[in-house]
């Protein structure tokens, strides 16, 4: 899907992630606390990392690629990756 296919979804709280992002890679927008925060979740678990920002920052490769995904949250607010039916926690 294309950045304008997922931006509603973003908008709404869900989870997106491009296909072309390494480690699990997800943003979403918590609504709470009125921030984009994005996870970087590689398999090391030293390594993993939330970082919330009060601006979307994106490259503009990841604005024009067509490689996303809108993913869910399971019953613990952990990302479902839908293509894997895999839970990322």
């Amino acid at each position: 899907m294309k950045f304008s296919e997922v931006v509603d979804s973003l908008m709404e709280g869900k989870p997106i992630s491009r296909t072309g992002w390494e480690n699990n890679n997800y943003v979403f927008y918590d609504k709470n606390d009125n921030c984009f925060v994005f996870v970087s979740y590689p398999d090391d678990i030293e390594k993993r990392y939330e970082l919330a920002s009060v601006g979307l920052d994106l490259h503009p490769r990841d604005i024009i690629a067509d490689d996303w995904d809108i993913d869910t949250w399971d019953a613990e607010d952990s990302k479902v990756d839908e293509d894997e039916s895999e839970v990322v926690e």
